[in-house]
């Protein structure tokens, strides 16, 4: 290994560990409640070496929020395998995010912060910004699902590909977020969480799937 490899490589440790203990002051404190200050004490370095490898608090949070997404990615890829056709791999997809949300719920916070923020209007890098964006994102695993369902004919073929794949996608963000912020209402009206899941995944399949 050269000498510039190895560089890259140990900068690279250095900033998994500053994430690292990011992760433990702020998913301790909460994110209003953790300074930059507090994470490079955390990580054993001096505030300026902290902004040699993360240039905001923004940044730190946005590798959070990537972490997060890598492992909701993962579970995605693995819980479609076994799915046929594409609406049975998009169900399984909502299923995924939905489990997600509940067994990694710090990660989650992270998650829905970064998906529902303008990112150009963000203070971190605009390389990593657009490498998720065009390499990362569940999106583009939800759209490589619709395209499958239209070609197998498992959903309707009258809308485009990618029209198709950020609606379905908006509505399970949107259902998670209200889900998670309004848990108090629905249990004043005695109405359980599981049964609006699967009520809003049957209506959107009535709308989706082809007849």
């Amino acid at each position: 290994m050269g000498i510039s490899e190895r560089k890259e490589r140990e900068r690279e440790q250095r900033r998994g560990d500053i994430i690292d203990a990011a992760e433990r002051i702020i998913f301790k404190r909460g994110l209003e409640n953790s300074t930059m200050d507090d994470i490079a004490e955390e990580a054993e370095l001096s505030k300026g070496t902290l902004y040699l490898y993360y240039k905001s608090k923004e940044d730190i949070q946005f590798a959070i929020f990537r972490r997060g997404a890598e492992i909701l990615l993962k579970f995605m890829e693995k819980n479609i395998e076994s799915k046929s056709t594409g609406y049975e791999k998009l169900l399984e997809l909502a299923a995924t995010t939905v489990q997600f949300s509940r067994t990694h719920s710090n990660y989650f916070q992270f998650f829905m912060m970064f998906e529902t923020s303008q990112l150009d209007k963000l203070n971190i890098e605009r390389s990593s910004a657009e490498k998720y964006l065009l390499e990362e994102t569940p999106l583009a695993i939800v759209d490589r699902c619709v395209e499958l369902g239209i070609k197998d004919g498992s959903l309707r073929n009258d809308i485009p590909s990618a029209i198709f794949s950020a609606t379905l996608w908006t509505q399970l963000l949107g259902l998670l977020i209200i889900m998670n912020n309004k848990s108090d209402i629905y249990q004043i009206f005695n109405i359980s969480q599981t049964d609006i899941l699967q009520t809003h995944l049957t209506l959107v399949s009535e709308g989706a799937v082809k007849v």
